[in-house]
């Protein structure tokens, strides 16, 4: 379906009548006599807008007939107002895709395989064999070159016999010749079968930028910005910036520096900070070894599960002990079963009890076993029995 409205980007409000309407789940759905939103298609998002001050939520194609979709219901007389902010946003981002596509197409053989109108940023994914940032800044410079002599973008409607005088590219056996056709020319680069609203002139792209590419398993797919997205985009992140320079207290253009200063001044902190938890270990180690048995129990309240495993692995690698240990974390809690070398106990064995009676969840090996579970004070006391039964034998 063709609709002319379309051909004329700033043709945004329109005085109509209703056709039909019906009610679904709550919802309006009208058909008016005519109609200037957009129906997604082509890859390009539908309008957004109003009619008669609703806002039009939804709007779709059902047996050739476009239904706009409201919360409230419409009355006579009806006019409908298209947002033209988001329709120059999605207009122009799809005008730079023919640009920049055409350009691949020609300079590269890249074939167009698939493109994306985002929100932030936009996507295409083209057939290229290979691809650089030098390749990507060449059809930057082409397109934004394009941009500023201010090319105009033609629609029209040609015969079937006109439109393939100048299409170059396969529109498959499937193609419907027989249909009206509307054709989007930019002079001297692109000639193609599109039915999306277009900018009436490349100076309305403002400017394209590549963000990146990475490769697909068909060719490349490529991030990039244009029109009102590359300044939304720029402000962004200048945002960040703005914010994160006044965090750190120093100039924008000085932030990757004092990040990296803050990486090693961290990395720095953090070996002190293992080497004074390792000599507090040692001195729990040394506290807890001065009990004279040879197999201790001790429940833990006030650690980090990785903390508690390095304060057992410290007293049972330079003592003579063995240990089952109790970490409580509110409702529940880790045990460790282990033992210096010199000792006849086989840690996981002794695990495997405990965990059986108590559900416990883990594992080892006969130094060291350790798992989780729900805590309880029968745990405890079990565990207790176990160290007195394992220091009389």
């Amino acid at each position: 379906m063709l609709n002319k409205h379309y051909d004329n980007l700033f043709d945004v409000e329109l005085d109509t009548t209703i056709k039909k309407t019906k009610t679904i789940e709550h919802q309006v759905h009208t058909v008016f006599n005519d109609t200037i939103f957009y129906v997604k298609s082509g890859g390009m998002e539908s309008d957004r807008g109003w009619i008669n001050n609703e806002e039009l939520i939804d709007i779709y194609v059902e047996d050739q007939e476009v239904w706009h979709v409201t919360s409230n219901p419409i009355e006579n007389p009806v006019h409908m107002q298209v947002d033209f902010n988001y329709r120059l946003f999605k207009s122009q981002i799809h005008s730079a895709q023919h640009l920049m596509c055409t350009i691949m197409n020609t300079d590269y053989h890249a074939k167009t395989i698939m493109f994306k109108t985002g929100e932030i940023e936009s996507e295409i994914e083209m057939g290229f064999e290979s691809l650089n940032r030098e390749i990507l800044n060449e059809i930057e410079r082409k397109c934004n070159q394009h941009i500023r002599e201010d090319v105009p973008i033609i629609i029209a409607y040609p015969t079937k016999e006109e439109a393939l005088k100048n299409i170059w590219e396969d529109y498959g056996d499937d193609f419907d010749w027989d249909t009206q056709l509307r054709s989007v020319s930019i002079p001297g680069i692109d000639y193609d079968l599109c039915a999306c609203i277009h900018v009436p002139s490349l100076r309305f792209i403002q400017g394209i930028k590549f963000l990146g590419y990475e490769k697909t398993t068909r060719g490349f797919k490529i991030s990039f910005v244009a029109g009102t997205q590359l300044f939304d985009y720029i402000q962004k992140h200048y945002d960040v910036f703005h914010e994160a320079s006044k965090s750190l207290a120093i100039a924008q253009l000085e932030i990757n520096d004092s990040i990296q200063k803050l990486f090693q001044e961290k990395k720095e902190l953090t070996s002190s900070l293992n080497d004074y938890k390792q000599k507090y270990f040692d001195y729990l180690a040394k506290d807890i070894a001065s009990d004279p048995s040879t197999y201790i129990f001790k429940e833990f309240t006030d650690m980090d599960i990785k903390s508690f495993q390095q304060c057992c692995s410290t007293i049972t690698n330079h003592y003579e002990k063995g240990i089952i240990f109790i970490l409580k974390l509110d409702e529940k809690c880790h045990v460790v079963v282990s033992k210096n070398k010199a000792l006849p106990l086989l840690a996981n064995e002794v695990f495997k009890g405990i965990a059986t009676t108590f559900e416990l969840k883990g594992g080892g090996n006969p130094g060291i076993s350790q798992g989780g579970g729900m805590y309880s004070n029968e745990l405890v006391e079990h565990c207790k029995q176990l160290i007195v039964k394992m220091n009389e034998d």
